[in-house]
């Protein structure tokens, strides 16, 4: 289990300095970007707080083979309202922990592996574990999510297949009443992703694989993410309470 939570902090804090072939891409709902239902736009009504569809599936694909796979980083950036402009964070989009005194604290997280219905191949097995490493944002519209999901024993993966990495879900939970903002529209961008390959090796993927999406928009925001913000890094401190 020691080496689980450490591979799950080294890939948080882990800055990488070059970046490899391959790719990653991302799709609201349930469904990797490759499957049938993979969607780029979410639009929704906000008259509830029920909605178990606010889902973002972050999957990659592999340009070679390899036995040594053990976990994955997942470094996705936001912005609300207009780049230039700089529109405030509006509260339905503030989900930071307990500590950050957010509208919306801790109403998104990081799915189980292999509970999301989806046609992509899942990789992981045996003892896993993981969760979000820091939920942040700025005045002037910018948030920014890291996760990462780890195995405590290496699997094979093979070249060319999408893999499900993991999944953020975001609660409608006072959507309505409560934490104004649902209808603002904001775009999110899957950063990069790091590729845990044992002994402290990683691949860095911050492109999308060939015929891949990169970015996503809430509310048919117009705003463009062809090139997400770079991410910021989450402290040891900020890991190690994810797992006392």
């Amino acid at each position: 289990m020691k080496r689980l939570w450490v591979v799950v902090a080294m890939l948080l804090l882990f800055v990488p300095t070059m970046a490899m072939a391959a790719g990653v891409s991302v799709s609201w709902g349930d469904a990797c970007w490759s499957d049938a239902g993979a969607a780029s736009n979410l639009t929704w009504a906000c008259d509830s707080n029920t909605n178990d569809g606010i889902r973002m599936t972050c999957s990659f694909k592999l340009d070679a083979g390899t036995s040594d796979f053990m976990g994955v980083g997942v470094f996705m950036e936001g912005l609300a309202g207009d780049w230039l402009v700089g529109t405030p964070v509006p509260d339905w989009w503030k989900l930071g922990d307990a500590t950050s005194g957010d509208c919306r604290m801790n109403l998104i997280t990081v799915s189980a592996p292999g509970s999301v219905s989806t046609a992509c191949t899942n990789p992981w097995q045996g003892e896993q574990g993981g969760g979000i490493g820091m939920y942040s944002w700025q005045d002037n519209g910018r948030m920014h999510i890291n996760a990462a999901w780890a195995m405590a024993d290496p699997v094979r993966l093979e070249a060319g297949v999408e893999y499900f990495a993991l999944q953020f879900r975001i609660s409608a939970a006072k959507t309505v009443g409560a934490c104004a903002g649902c209808s603002v529209p904001v775009i999110w961008g899957l950063n990069y992703m790091m590729i845990d390959l044992q002994q402290a090796q990683f691949l860095h993927l911050d492109r999308a694989y060939s015929g891949g999406n990169q970015c996503l928009t809430w509310q048919s925001s117009t705003q463009l993410c062809t090139n997400p913000v770079p991410a910021r890094n989450t402290t040891w401190g900020q890991i190690k309470t994810l797992y006392r």
